[in-house]
């Protein structure tokens, strides 16, 4: 039997969630935006709560000083960043792999 964990969604998180469905509505269609949303959230939580310690660290973050997990979803071009304590996941930021990622982190203000 696999270990349960806690898991919560942090507001920035919620917001890149929006703000991908509102990207993807004008290319794809509201219907489709939001499957594809809901579908991200669904399979990066599942997928994470198998094995949480499963992905690496972020080695961008971590040479700042931050040690954040990453699980690249290679099909949807996104990565999920999250927090681990061994017990509880916290997920943080979804950030398309199209994007500048250094920028995209001073833009959330994870990076100062």
């Amino acid at each position: 039997m696999s270990k349960q964990y806690q898991v919560s969604i942090a507001p920035l998180a919620e917001q890149c969630l929006w703000d991908i469905e509102s990207y993807k509505c004008g290319t794809v269609g509201a219907h489709q935006a939001a499957s594809f949303v809901d579908n991200l959230l669904m399979e990066s939580v599942a997928y994470i709560m198998q094995d949480p310690e499963r992905y690496r660290y972020n080695t961008y973050l971590s040479e700042r000083g931050l040690l954040l997990r990453e699980r690249l979803d290679v099909e949807g071009e996104y990565r999920v960043l999250y927090d681990f304590d061994g017990s509880s996941i916290n997920i943080l930021l979804f950030i398309s792999m199209k994007q500048d990622f250094g920028n995209t982190l001073y833009r959330y203000n994870i990076l100062k």
